[in-house]
């Protein structure tokens, strides 16, 4: 028995190993000739010839349900991807917007005089119990 390596088409050059992935012989081997041209199914010559032996059913399904499979995945994959890079550029606008919203907060001046610049409510209600002491003192003197 003779190598594939050593296998010459009808061009007189050394035959091309592949592997088919059509739906009907998916994973199958074969040497042709190197002018074959699986789109345009234009040949140098006809050499053909498979190197295994053919598939039943089953295998054929199974194969074309994972080469299905692999294809979705791959699909979802790059999907994924580009979702990702999406909400990386969404997560840096973001970022860029709050810091501008930072800035502009630190830029402004405060108009009010705040006692309490956290708790605004409270200043209120501190400068109220003054006043109602001081009224409260003067109404004691005023009448006692």
């Amino acid at each position: 028995m003779y190598s594939v390596r050593d296998m010459n088409c009808g061009c007189g050059i050394p035959v091309a190993r592949r592997t088919s992935w059509t739906h009907e012989n998916p994973g199958r081997k074969f040497v042709a000739c190197k002018f074959y041209n699986a789109e345009t199914g234009q040949r140098g010559c006809n050499k053909f010839e498979w190197l295994d032996e053919d598939i039943v059913d089953w295998q054929r399904d199974v194969t074309n349900v994972l080469i299905d499979e692999k294809h979705r995945l791959a699909t979802d994959n790059s999907i994924l991807k580009s979702r990702i890079v999406f909400a990386e550029h969404e997560n840096k606008r973001l970022v860029e917007e709050v810091e501008k919203l930072k800035q502009k907060k630190k830029r402004q001046q405060p108009t009010d005089v705040v006692l309490n610049k956290d708790k605004p409510g409270v200043s209120i209600i501190v400068v109220s119990v003054i006043v109602s002491v001081i009224i409260s003192l003067l109404f004691i003197k005023i009448f006692v």
